[in-house]
């Protein structure tokens, strides 16, 4: 665990506007859903230096997922594959 690290270089708003649109779709969302996507560098020894967390906020409901990768890396193929499998939301 290093808890020092520097945090990743933010998400280029080009790469942002792509993976909330690949999520929207992905998902068939709403105008009233909020897709967030954050990126994170993870300080636990075995995971990828660099996670992306892509999150979805609903009325009443959240939905997130984090893909091992760093954003600009994603392809819509992960997206899917991402919301495709169980997450531990609440």
């Amino acid at each position: 665990m290093q808890p020092l690290a520097a945090r990743p270089a933010p998400v280029p708003p080009d790469v942002l506007d792509r993976l909330r649109r690949w999520v929207r779709t992905t998902l068939g969302l709403g105008a009233d859903e909020t897709v967030l996507v954050s990126q994170l560098r993870c300080r636990d020894a075995g995971c990828a230096p660099v996670e992306t967390v892509l999150a979805v906020l609903r009325p009443g409901d959240r939905l997130s997922r984090t893909v091992p990768l760093p954003a600009d890396w994603i392809s819509v193929a992960d997206v899917q594959r991402a919301f495709a499998s169980p997450g531990s939301d609440s």
